[in-house]
């Protein structure tokens, strides 16, 4: 087991305190999440779930396990530290005009990517949203999908009943209580698109529009003349309120607009290092 030491408090995750630490033998950073013992079962279990799913998703576009242990009763979990924070306090922090095209499509291709080695495990997100997805690398350039607590294996069965998640990136079929499975990751992964092109969600508002919006199915258009109707041909295909006309992850990676991206990605992970992007 590893000795640590606190740097500082960076928040609260979906459950527990999370911690910015670095390893006493060599200073690596790492964020541990602690869950106090006294909680309810429930939250415990929410969160060795957590641990077990991270521990079955090696990518590198996936948070990275560590560890997970017992200590002073608290549950700790170990994992990797992403030095630039979220997608969700980049735009907000930075209030560009617009993100660059290279930006989105590298952002969103990288986030596919992660998302097809979850679904490939019988696993739902179920919590996909620019606060779970973390910046990396020298300039911002690695993208990595985090949190999650709530996150479901399928095992034996392709759907789930549930309803859990951000009410902002839910899927129409959890709204309406309706079982459901990896096309409600693809629901929540166009509103994250759309919100990176228009810096605003989707969906928003007092939570029964929200709801209201989201079961109707209502769309938006982005900036066309920054992204083309190419990247808003991806958008409106995730949106379908229909989960069966919904893409899957490889025919999304199969998009005349991801192709390139994903090529581009491909060849530099296999040098380990990714395209540097303004």
């Amino acid at each position: 087991m590893e000795a640590y030491n606190v740097i500082q408090h960076l928040g609260r995750g979906t459950y527990g305190n999370v911690f910015l630490c670095e390893k006493i033998h060599n200073k690596q950073k790492v964020v541990m999440k602690k869950i106090q013992c006294e909680t309810t079962s429930e939250i415990i279990i929410q969160a060795k779930n957590e641990a077990k799913i991270l521990k079955m998703l090696k990518h590198p576009n996936i948070i990275e396990y560590f560890d997970s242990y017992f200590r002073d009763n608290e549950f700790h979990i170990i994992m990797e530290y992403a030095q630039h924070g979220t997608l969700y306090e980049y735009i907000k922090v930075n209030k560009p005009d617009l993100l660059s095209k290279e930006f989105v499509i590298s952002t969103f291709t990288q986030i596919l990517l992660g998302l097809d080695q979850i679904h490939n495990k019988f696993i739902i997100q179920r919590d996909l949203k620019t606060e779970n997805i973390f910046l990396s690398g020298p300039n911002r350039n690695v993208v990595k999908i985090g949190d999650f607590g709530i996150s479901k294996t399928l095992q034996n069965i392709d759907k789930t009943k549930t309803t859990i998640g951000t009410p902002n990136y839910l899927a129409p079929e959890v709204c309406e209580g309706k079982p459901y499975g990896r096309k409600s990751d693809i629901w929540s992964l166009g509103c994250v698109l759309y919100e990176m092109c228009a810096l605003e969600r989707l969906f928003s508002g007092p939570m029964a529009k929200v709801i209201m919006d989201i079961k109707s199915g209502v769309k938006k258009t982005i900036p066309i003349y920054q992204y083309g109707h190419g990247v808003q041909n991806i958008v409106n295909l995730c949106i379908n309120v229909d989960p069966k006309r919904r893409p899957t992850t490889k025919s999304l990676l199969a998009h005349a607009e991801v192709i390139p991206m994903h090529a581009s990605l491909m060849v530099n992970l296999a040098n380990y290092c990714f395209p540097r992007l303004s």
